[in-house]
Parts: structure tokens; C-alpha cells; sequence
């Protein structure tokens, strides 16, 4: 493959685009950009909590694209059109044309002085850009940042977007789907492209300056050092160490972004070589396990890897993982399986049971005295396991250590869990299923029930019972695991009342005595908890009144935006009439010209002819005044009197 060339060609002053798929690298670059003194466009995209420092992209080039994107796109096709991907990768890029004039006039509106746009989209429109822009501009620059699949993945769940909540897979496609376009477009103009990896950037991102000279001839000095890595979000762009295990997972089970990532970063100028490192898969097990993580999976296999890549990060201890194939049918989720049993990790294997089900076979055939359930779509957290083993080593009546949680998603946050109390167990369930759990005291609760009427709520029934049996619980206040909140989320279905309500029944029907002898705190506890519902229906009116008042505010706003918006048009169509009416002036100034250049030829003509006339007349009076013409007339009259010649009138004599 051909390296970049060593001795780049800076550009001249022309455009500057900024292409790639991850927001948070482009940002960056946009940012550095705009701080260099390049126009990055004066109505850029509002700054929101995913970017508090701005996204630096001009909102008349993505509205522009992203129509165009949907112009391109089959409605039910699936994917994420205002992207420009769907689930058959088809792009119909002839749809394109009839938006050449509208791009055309958007270019002429930037022309004049050092200026750029940034917007993910424009990478698979950049052989649309290219010979506008080459026609125009013929000096026009190209930035293309891309970033690790395994990152971009992970930044998409945080978005909380339903459509990627829904298909976590449909990361790691599109990555493909537009940085092969990045690549390509590269390959094909590397003498005017500038490639960055943006885990290079996060690395050090005052590397980014000195290229942007070399490569583009902008002077980004001012915001080097200390202040390119203040313009870096670093918490906002979570990279992880190049050995990382969901690294090698990734590269296992999707190999095409694997050698794709390679490509791009044997291209480039800042490359990413460094930042990742794929090694052949290898279970981790222990021959005597202290603890075994047991992941259920039902097509999930794409969240899985994060799942079992979070154990082999977090668990420093001897430990075991056991993957529980609950009847997987999705394509994905088989392949994933298929990889991980031919690596060698242990993956049990069973007709479509349930939740309570999975779990229970992969602790049954659990070979280390104490067990971690870890659903395929969580993630476990460092060091909350071995501070749990401490515990139970310390405390031999402890059955369960629980920790805090953190959720990402539809909700995004640190959830601080309570301590335990079994009245407040008794009153609604408030402990995961994500918990160090001796497998004796697992027994003595009877394990996860299969027979509730809602899935989901297994672990309830679980502490219920081994509490009943005599098991403590220890919480201890440290982050013990990541909870993804999807839109199907087994939580969010028991914020529906009749859910609850089924729940609920079982639940008291078959812990009757446990409830019967915690009566009098339980009811303590329901008065406490109806006075803290009292309470917080009362700050909810009032903050209804407060978001009341806000969306008077801004509807309002939003009336004086339209006035603006009005006026803007107005004020555009004023300056399209008072372009119009200065070149029709202009014209008739011209013309206006020509006719006085004229004019003053003719009156200069005239005068020459008036003065070739009176020296005339001056010579004929002259001639008229002398002897010899005199004696011409005394001649003429004499013939005429003798007839040899005709009578003709006489001229006057001036005599």
C-alpha cells in the first residue's frame, strides 16, 4: 500500500472540509479550525451535553445534505437515512444532480477569505463536493478523521438514540459503510487530504497544528499545547488502552472493520497503528476459580462482546466465564457464539428458556463457590469483584454483596443503590441481579424463578428468599457495573402499573410469611414512601409551572426566530432586487457613456466641418473679389451677346 507522501503540497488558501464519521474528532478539528482563523460558517449546529463546546458545523451544508441523504435512501429500507445508510447499503447517488445548482450557489454564498465546513455526512458526499469545489476552488483542502469501530460503538449507545439502542449492530456497519468511502476518496486525492486518527489526536492533540500548516497552510500555533488539549473533550471521548480484550473481540468477529482500521492507518499522516492491538482469542479461566460470571444471552450477541470483554477487564481475581446460549436465532449473535466456542470459551448451549432459566443453568455448572449473574447487555466495572470477595471472605453469613450502578442509554448517570433493609426489599426490589452471590445461599432462595408472571424480575424473588433463609446482604458503595436502559429494558416494562401489579401479587403469594412478619416496618416504610411521593408530587407541580413558564418562553422565542427567519428572507430578497436593479443601472451608466463618448466625437466632427466651410467661403469671397474674376464675367456676358454661348442666370457678384 502506498505511503503518504513525504513532502506535502500546502495549500494555497482554498477551502478547507472536514470529513469523517465520529463527531467528537471532527469537532476537534472544526474547532482548531475556526480558532486559526478559517470560517467554519456564521449558523453552526447549537452546542448540546454530548458537545458542550460546540460541533463547529455549518447548518446550510447539513440541512443541504442531510435532503440529500433522504433524496438517496429507499423509505422502509430500514438503517438511519439521515445518515445515508440503510439496512441494504444502497445510495443512490444519481439523486444527487438536481441538488448541484442549490450546492453550487451555497459554495459562491462562502466564497471570499479562509473558509471550511465540518459535517459527518460529507463523507459520503465527497465525490458530489469534488468538482464543484475543484472548479471553484481549485486550491480546496480535505481533513478525514476516523476513529476506532469499537469507540464510535460505544459513543452511539451513549447518544441514547432508539434506533441504535434497538440495533447496537448498526454501529460498526455504518463505521464500515463510511469510512471505506473515506479511504477510498483518499486514495484518490491524497495530494490535497489531510488523514488523522482521532484516538491519535486524544492522545496528544497539539500534533494537530503542525500538520494543519504543512498539509493546509493554516496557521494553528496559537492553539497548541495546553489549550488544543482544553479544546479536546477528553471525558467525552472514551478511548480505550490498545490491549484492551474488546479490542481482539472486535477483531475476531468483525474482521472487515478490523482491516479497514488497518488501511486507514497505513495511510495516514497522523496514524492510529499504536492506539490498538489485536491478539487471537484466548479464554481466560481459571483451573480454581474464586468466582464464575455467568452471561445469558438471547440475540444479543453484538452487546455480549462488550459483556464479556468487561469481565476480562474487571475481574482481577481467579475467575471463570460461562456464556448461556438461551435459543439464540439472530444471525449475528450466532455468528458471535460461533467465535467465542471456536476460541475456546465455555458457551452452554439450550432451547429458548428464559431469563431465570439461562441463569440457572450457567450457575448449576459453575465450578467456583460464589457466582456474578452479567447480562449480555451490561457491563461489569474494575474492582467492585474482588472488594465483594473480601467481604465474603470477611463475613461468612454475607449471601449477596451489591454495589452502585451506572446507566446509559434512554437514562445516563450514576444511580447510588441503598443500603439493605429488608423492610424496604419487602416494599419493591432495588437490588440487580448484578451482585456477588454465594452459590449455597442461591440454593437456600431457591434460584431465579422461571415461573413469574413477567420476566425480569427474578432477582427480587431471589433476595426475598435468601434473605427469609437467614443471608445477609452488604452494599458497598462503589460503582459495581454499567446498565444499559434500551426501550425494551425489563425496567422500564415495570413502570407500567398493570406489570406491576401481576408482579406484585406473585411475589406477596409466595413470600406471604416474610411479609406477614415484617408487617409494621413495611407499612412504615409505605407511609414514608407516600410522604416522599407527597413531597415530590408537590416539587413536580412546581416544576411544571417552571416548564410551563420555559415553554411560554420559548414559544415565544420561537415566534420572534420566525420573525427573524422572515426578516432574513425578506432581507435576502431586498438584496437579490437591489442586486438586480444595481446592474440594470449599471447598464444604462454605460450606455449613458457610450452616447457621451459619441456625442462628443460628432460635436467635434461639426466643428471641424464648420471651420472647412468658412475657410471655403473665405477662399471663394477672395476669388470673387479678384481682377481675373472680374474679367471672366466681362467675358462670359461679351459670348453671350454674340451668342456663342447660352444665357445662364448670373451669379451674384459680391463686385
Amino acid at each position: 500500500m502506498a505511503a503518504p507522501p513525504e513532502s506535502p503540497r500546502p495549500a494555497a488558501g482554498g477551502p478547507v472540509v472536514v470529513a469523517g464519521m465520529h463527531r467528537s474528532g471532527t469537532s476537534l478539528v472544526g474547532s482548531m479550525l475556526g480558532a486559526a482563523g478559517v470560517a467554519m460558517g456564521e449558523r453552526q449546529l447549537a452546542a448540546d451535553p454530548h458537545n458542550p463546546r460546540g460541533y463547529f458545523e455549518d447548518v446550510d451544508f447539513l440541512t443541504l445534505q442531510r435532503r440529500m441523504l433522504w433524496a438517496a435512501t429507499r423509505d422502509g429500507d430500514g438503517g438511519h437515512r439521515d445518515w445515508g445508510w440503510t439496512e441494504s447499503e444502497a445510495l443512490d447517488e444519481p439523486a444527487f444532480a438536481p441538488f448541484a445548482d442549490e450546492a453550487r450557489a451555497l459554495l459562491a454564498s462562502r466564497d471570499g477569505g479562509r473558509w471550511g465546513w465540518k459535517d459527518p455526512r460529507t463523507t459520503v458526499l465527497l465525490d458530489f463536493w469534488q468538482p464543484l469545489l475543484r472548479l471553484a476552488h481549485p486550491d480546496v483542502s480535505y481533513v478525514l478523521v476516523y476513529r476506532h469501530p469499537w469507540g464510535v460503538a460505544d459513543s452511539m449507545q451513549r447518544l441514547g438514540a432508539d434506533v441504535f439502542l434497538r440495533h447496537p449492530d448498526y454501529a460498526y456497519r455504518i463505521w464500515a459503510f463510511y469510512n471505506e468511502r473515506l479511504l477510498r476518496f483518499r486514495r484518490a486525492n491524497r495530494e490535497r487530504t489531510l488523514l488523522l486518527s482521532a484516538d491519535a489526536l486524544a492522545r496528544d492533540p497539539s500534533r494537530l497544528a503542525p500538520l494543519l500548516l504543512t498539509r493546509l497552510g493554516v496557521d494553528a500555533g496559537a492553539v497548541t499545547g495546553p489549550l488544543a488539549e482544553e479544546r479536546f473533550e477528553a471525558e467525552l471521548f472514551h478511548s480505550l488502552p490498545p490491549d484492551d480484550p474488546l479490542v481482539s473481540l472486535v477483531a475476531a468477529t468483525r474482521p472487515r472493520c478490523a482491516e479497514l482500521l488497518a488501511a486507514l492507518d497505513e495511510e495516514a499522516e497522523l496514524s492510529g497503528r499504536d492506539t490498538w492491538r489485536a491478539a487471537p482469542l484466548r479464554p481466560r479461566d481459571a483451573p480454581e476459580p474464586r468466582v464464575s460470571v455467568v452471561v445469558p444471552c438471547f440475540d444479543q450477541g453484538e452487546m455480549m462482546l462488550e459483556a464479556v470483554a468487561s469481565v476480562e477487564r474487571a475481574v482481577g481475581e481467579p475467575y471463570e466465564l460461562l456464556v448461556v446460549n438461551d435459543g439464540s436465532r439472530e444471525p449475528r449473535t450466532l455468528e458471535v457464539l460461533a467465535a467465542l466456542r471456536g476460541a475456546g470459551y465455555r458457551v452452554l448451549d439450550q432451547d429458548n428458556r428464559g431469563l431465570a432459566a439461562a441463569r440457572n443453568r450457567g450457575i448449576e455448572e459453575a465450578r467456583a463457590p460464589c457466582v456474578l449473574p452479567l447480562d449480555a447487555d451490561n457491563r461489569l466495572r474494575p474492582g467492585f469483584v474482588g472488594a465483594a470477595l473480601r467481604v465474603l471472605d470477611e463475613q461468612p453469613r454475607a449471601g449477596v454483596v451489591y454495589g452502585d450502578r451506572v446507566e446509559f442509554g434512554l437514562r445516563n448517570g450514576h444511580v447510588d443503590v441503598p443500603a439493605f433493609e429488608l423492610p424496604r426489599l419487602l416494599n419493591g426490589n432495588y437490588i440487580d441481579a448484578c451482585a456477588l452471590v454465594r452459590k449455597q445461599a442461591w440454593r437456600d432462595g431457591g434460584g431465579f424463578d422461571g415461573a413469574m408472571p413477567r420476566p425480569g424480575w427474578e432477582d427480587w424473588d431471589l433476595w426475598l428468599g435468601t434473605a427469609a433463609r437467614g443471608w445477609s446482604f452488604v452494599h458497598l458503595p462503589v460503582e459495581a457495573f454499567d446498565y444499559r436502559v434500551r426501550p425494551e429494558s425489563m425496567i422500564t416494562a415495570f413502570e407500567d402499573p398493570q406489570v406491576r401489579r401481576q408482579v406484585l401479587a406473585y411475589v406477596v403469594a409466595k413470600h406471604r410469611q416474610v411479609f406477614l412478619d415484617h408487617l409494621d416496618e413495611l407499612v412504615f416504610v409505605a407511609q414514608s414512601g407516600a410522604g416522599e411521593i407527597w413531597r415530590l408530587a408537590r416539587l413536580c407541580e412546581a416544576t411544571q409551572r417552571v416548564v410551563d413558564g420555559m415553554d411560554e418562553m420559548r414559544a415565544q422565542g420561537d415566534e420572534r426566530l420566525a420573525e427573524l427567519v422572515r426578516a432574513r428572507q425578506e432581507g435576502e430578497q431586498l438584496r437579490v432586487d437591489l442586486a438586480a436593479q444595481t446592474a440594470e443601472t449599471r447598464h444604462y451608466v454605460e450606455l449613458w457613456a457610450d452616447a457621451h463618448r459619441d456625442r462628443s466625437g460628432l460635436r467635434e466632427e461639426r466643428e471641424n466641418l464648420y471651420r472647412e466651410l468658412l475657410a471655403w467661403q473665405q477662399r471663394v469671397r477672395e476669388v470673387e473679389g479678384s481682377r481675373a474674376w472680374r474679367l471672366r464675367l466681362r467675358l462670359l456676358g461679351l459670348l453671350r451677346a454674340l451668342h456663342v454661348v447660352s444665357a445662364e442666370p448670373q451669379p451674384d457678384s459680391h463686385g
